[in-house]
């Protein structure tokens, strides 16, 4: 009878070790909810430049189970907008159809992704501005890396 009582509080004592108080999400390192408050980007009038580039941008791996309708990306360029996009699903991923609009050739272009369900604007280095990119396609540009895992 001893071993038996000994046996169940093991048990109860593991499983209460592995349960969760929290009903938060477990995230991957370096992601995390922030304050920042839904952008204002507005589009810009592409009449106004010499020279369009189009991406479809796919989100990270990382970032897509907080994804939704109300994120945004945005395209800067000299600390300018120069393209916005909305979140659209396709399959399981999220796609952002973004056209960057410029007067020059091989200028930075940065891209700030803000996800609603974070609260939180990502932004890097993205490529250099080159209306000749292909829409879509498989290498770093149209898959950018918002959030490393080790302080984004």
């Amino acid at each position: 009878m001893k071993k038996t009582i000994l046996a169940i509080a093991t048990l109860a004592f593991l499983a209460w070790g592995c349960s969760s108080d929290s009903d938060e999400e477990t995230r991957p390192t370096g992601i995390s909810e922030g304050t920042d408050a839904r952008p204002a980007w507005t589009t810009p009038n592409y009449d106004l430049y010499e020279q369009t580039m189009s991406v479809d941008i796919l989100l990270q791996d990382e970032l897509v189970q907080y994804a939704s309708e109300q994120d945004l990306l945005c395209a800067i360029i000299n600390n300018e907008v120069r393209g916005v996009a909305t979140a659209k699903q396709v399959d399981n991923q999220w796609l952002f159809p973004l056209t960057v609009a410029s007067n020059d050739t091989g200028v930075m272009v940065q891209l700030s992704y803000y996800c609603d369900k974070l609260h939180r604007i990502f932004t890097i280095n993205w490529t250099q501005f080159d209306a000749s990119v292909a829409p879509t396609g498989t290498d770093g540009i149209y898959k950018p890396i918002f959030a490393t895992g080790t302080g984004d």
